[in-house]
């Protein structure tokens, strides 16, 4: 049996709610979304592990829910991404190279951050590209006590755009996943994410109306950003915007949306069958941790 063949649960931490996708494969088996206190998640990001991890602990015993197999998608909040370009490099070599050239581009990611990069596919022989991201520590730490202290193991993490990405399954366009406490942008090029950017709505008592006030001031600029700074891959202008997360619960949001950047909003199709109730729009992120073939 294929590792993503095994019985799972994805979870995510968002909109003060823990939700969990339970799943076979690729085959959504049941899901629940358990609220949590404002006292133990602050924009999106878990503040307190040991309170969520007794609330996931308590959902998994009451649900019967697998506690192995775990995979959970955590907000893009602090993190950056940088694309480095390279001379031929010797194999043994690279390593050495690229760590150099992130602490040369990205000073501080390496005191204060997890970093990760990979090799993209050579379009010139003499130059290797490599994607670096770097991710804020306390992330990926408050993800990995929670768990801990809900006595599950946990066998990936994964940023949320990416997660989304793999989901939407669309070679350009905006997807915006617009929850009550955080709001992710991502400008997918050529099937990738190019850009994305976690905004959070800062508020003691964040509501619909707040974020989608929010999410209508920061879209148009963060896609003018993007047309300015990435002027070789620019937002074709019949780009799609997908729309999920609680605050696509709202029917005008789309229509607001389409009046403040001109574009077209739809729904995510992500490859597959899915039960006739399931909640596509706020389980989007954790269909995306389901899809990837291998963790």
């Amino acid at each position: 049996m294929r590792l993503f063949d095994r019985r799972g649960m994805a979870f995510t931490v968002e909109s003060m709610t823990l939700r969990m996708l339970i799943f076979s494969g690729r085959k959504i088996e049941s899901w629940y979304s358990v609220p949590l206190s404002s006292k133990l998640v602050r924009e999106g990001l878990i503040s307190v592990p040991e309170g969520v991890g007794s609330v996931m602990a308590e959902a998994i015993k009451e649900n019967v829910i697998p506690n192995s197999g775990v995979v959970c998608a955590v907000p893009s909040t602090g993190s950056a991404t940088q694309t480095l370009t390279l001379p031929g490099v010797k194999k043994g070599n690279m390593k050495e190279i690229v760590n150099r050239e992130i602490k040369r581009a990205m000073p501080s990611s390496l005191d204060v951050d997890f970093v990760y990069w990979q090799k993209l596919p050579r379009e010139e022989v003499q130059k290797q590209q490599v994607y670096a991201l770097a991710v804020p520590r306390s992330n990926i730490v408050g993800v990995v006590e929670a768990c801990r202290a809900a006595g599950v193991t946990i066998r990936g993490i994964e940023l949320k755009p990416f997660a989304l990405v793999r989901a939407v399954n669309c070679k350009s366009g905006i997807i915006v996943h617009g929850e009550l406490d955080n709001i992710e942008v991502v400008i997918v090029d050529k099937f990738f994410p190019g850009l994305f950017r976690s905004i959070p709505v800062k508020d003691a008592k964040p509501t619909p109306e707040v974020a989608s006030q929010d999410l209508l001031r920061e879209l148009p600029f963060t896609v003018d950003y993007y047309n300015r700074t990435y002027r070789e891959s620019q937002l074709d202008p019949e780009a799609a915007v997908y729309l999920s997360g609680e605050l696509a619960l709202d029917p005008k949001l789309a229509t607001e949306i389409t009046q403040a950047t001109g574009r077209e909003v739809v729904s995510a199709e992500p490859p597959g069958e899915y039960p006739p109730n399931f909640p596509l729009a706020q389980f989007l992120p954790n269909v995306g941790l389901m899809l990837r073939d291998k963790w």
